[in-house]
């Protein structure tokens, strides 16, 4: 009886942090990634991190002609000691182009390329966020 007053507990606390976390809407999912989690920090210059409620780095200078990637790194929470999966909880995003370009797929995993080959300034969103979750690519 303990165990399923314990059990029932834990499924209200995980229903009510769905219910508030990530800033945007619901749309956020339970999921069990199936690669190793990406770093926190971007791996090389001309990539941008995918976090909870933000880009990083939020604003992006490169030359003509590179290709940005854009990975997910949504995943938070860790192992369920109680034998009821990873724990891990991932969010959606997206990147919404402010003026052209196809958006990315909504995805708590994954990655999104663009290249650019016209100088001028990009901004973007994540559609799920909104314009508090946003960000920038600068070509020259």
């Amino acid at each position: 009886m303990r165990t399923r007053t314990y059990r029932a507990l834990t499924l209200l606390s995980v229903c009510a942090a769905l219910g508030c976390g990530g800033g945007g809407g619901g749309s956020e999912t339970l999921t069990t990634p199936s690669t190793s989690s990406p770093p926190l920090t971007p791996a090389t210059p001309n990539d941008v991190l995918v976090q909870n409620d933000r880009f990083s780095p939020t604003t992006l200078t490169v030359a003509k002609g590179t290709t940005v990637k854009w990975t997910w790194a949504s995943c938070t929470g860790g192992s369920d000691p109680y034998g009821g999966g990873t724990g891990q909880i991932c969010y959606d995003h997206n990147v919404t182009w402010d003026g052209t370009g196809a958006p990315s797929a909504t995805q708590s995993e994954g990655t999104y390329q663009r290249a650019f080959d016209t100088p001028g300034t990009y901004a973007y969103h994540c559609a799920v966020h909104g314009a508090a979750m946003s960000g920038t690519v600068v070509v020259q």
